[in-house]
């Protein structure tokens, strides 16, 4: 009978120690679970925002082909108007204008749209380092928490050991 008893206390303590174990496991995996879900939707949002970017500077390259197709187009076609009403010595006049205005909007662009596409070229880069920050961090993250279940896992199976040596010295001074 005094066997029985033994066996069933250490059975209990192991049950216990099971039990606290696989009650640290489960709130461990139910944060792992919400810290992932987390991470996901920060790298969603950061790879969301980096196609933002780069369409607005796509669409800022192109409008500014745009731009530069229909203003030949006009200076075309103005040409051809001045040349028809006014002779081909207005034409040439109006060609030497031309390039003094694209003097002055080469500076003009200079101060205003090569700043503005610096600043989404930047953008778009420390756009890329974040994710990667980010990733790296993540990375850490579940390092962190693999090592810290080990670590649980050690301390409560060190503890369930310490129970049940406890237990056994325990029942062997009381001999049944």
């Amino acid at each position: 009978m005094a066997v029985n008893k033994k066996d069933q206390n250490n059975k209990d303590a192991r049950n216990l120690g099971d039990s606290l174990l696989d009650s640290w496991t489960n709130s461990l995996n139910t944060i792992h679970a919400s810290q992932k879900e987390v991470e996901n939707v920060s790298i969603q949002a950061i790879g969301y925002q980096r196609e933002v970017w780069e369409k607005l500077t796509e669409d800022l390259t192109r409008i500014e082909q745009e731009q530069k197709k229909l203003v030949e187009e006009l200076r075309v076609v103005g040409k051809k108007n001045i040349q028809t009403l006014y002779g081909e010595e207005a034409g040439e006049t109006f060609d030497k204008w031309n390039e003094h205005f694209d003097e002055v909007s080469l500076r003009v662009q200079q101060f205003t749209v090569t700043p503005l596409k610096e600043t989404f070229n930047l953008l778009n880069q420390s756009q890329d380092q974040l994710q990667d920050s980010i990733k790296k961090g993540i990375t850490q993250q579940q390092s962190l928490r693999e090592n810290f279940l080990n670590q649980m896992k050690s301390a409560q199976k060190g503890f369930v050991d310490l129970v049940e040596s406890n237990t056994k010295l325990a029942l062997s001074l009381y001999k049944f």
